[in-house]
């Protein structure tokens, strides 16, 4: 992917054309990850990844339902060292798998992603260990 000029513009390109816009788009050195509503791709699943085949030939290319997008985000992140390990300890004490991590250079939220029946516990027990274990740490 990195070694091929315009790799993420033609993928992206053939979403445009297909009139599909993407919630969001997390990349590393040599991989790339489009989150879709689900409504957007239904029914032509197969097309969407046939046009991406056929557009940059990947090495692999594949698609995953019943996805979340958990957004934790807050000011104090970018000054306050462990906030990242302290997100993924209460998941990982809670035995929710994260399917993907983003965090911008902003250092203003990280992005994770998760399976849909693990959203509201995984909400419930970051709450817990920021807000939560906050107060009571302060006497409230």
């Amino acid at each position: 992917m990195n070694a091929e000029l315009g790799f993420c513009r033609k993928v992206l390109s053939v979403l445009e054309e297909m009139g599909i816009s993407f919630e969001h788009m997390p990349s590393g050195i040599d991989t790339m990850s489009i989150i879709l509503a689900e409504d957007a791709i239904k029914g032509r699943e197969k097309t969407v990844l046939s046009r991406i085949r056929k557009a940059v030939e990947p090495d692999v290319c594949e698609l995953e339902h019943g996805i979340s997008l958990l957004a934790v985000v807050g000011r104090g992140m970018r000054r306050t060292r462990g906030t990242a390990a302290r997100i993924f300890a209460a998941l990982a004490h809670a035995r929710i798998n994260v399917k993907m991590i983003d965090q911008g250079s902003s250092e203003l939220n990280i992005i994770i992603g998760l399976l849909d029946g693990d959203f509201e516990e995984a909400v419930r027990r970051i709450y817990d260990m920021f807000v939560n274990s906050t107060l009571t740490e302060s006497g409230e």
